[in-house]
């Protein structure tokens, strides 16, 4: 588990989100409160999600249908004004239904549910308190270890 977690408020700006993006180079955040609460989860399909002039699941269901014109680029076409970048804010895009695990769970167990969701990250909270996360780099990491292909 990673204890350095970049998270961010609800507060935070579209343009203040997609700039910690492209900085650090990751694209999913823990949303967190004023007292380490975590709140929910931020991704760049969340940011993609809110332009979209209808949900991912409709686009799929679209793009089957052969008399309908390719939609493939619709993500290039989207309406946009530079104010957003000030008015929208995590908290309009936050996703709440997330998956967490707590410091006792087992790597073997935080593995199946990453596979099983198709995760990257996992939040570890305790009561509710975000206190790490884990990675599919640190479950490796784990397992190099383990088979000392690496220092532990």
């Amino acid at each position: 588990m990673n204890r350095k977690v970049r998270t961010v408020k609800p507060s935070t700006t579209l343009r203040e989100l997609i700039r910690l993006m492209q900085k650090t180079n990751h694209h999913l955040f823990p949303v967190i409160d004023e007292e380490n609460t975590m709140l929910g989860i931020v991704n760049y399909n969340d940011i993609l999600n809110i332009f979209r002039p209808f949900s991912r699941s409709v686009s799929e269901i679209v793009k089957r249908m052969p008399f309908v014109d390719s939609m493939e680029d619709e993500d290039l076409n989207l309406e946009l004004s530079p104010e957003m970048g000030i008015l929208i804010v995590v908290d309009d895009i936050i996703n709440k239904n997330f998956i967490a695990v707590k410091e006792t769970t087992s790597i073997k167990e935080a593995r199946r549910l990453m596979r099983l969701h198709k995760l990257e990250l996992l939040p570890v909270l305790t009561d509710k308190k975000l206190v790490g996360a884990i990675s599919t780099l640190d479950i490796l990491v784990y397992v190099f270890k383990e088979h000392e292909i690496i220092d532990k």
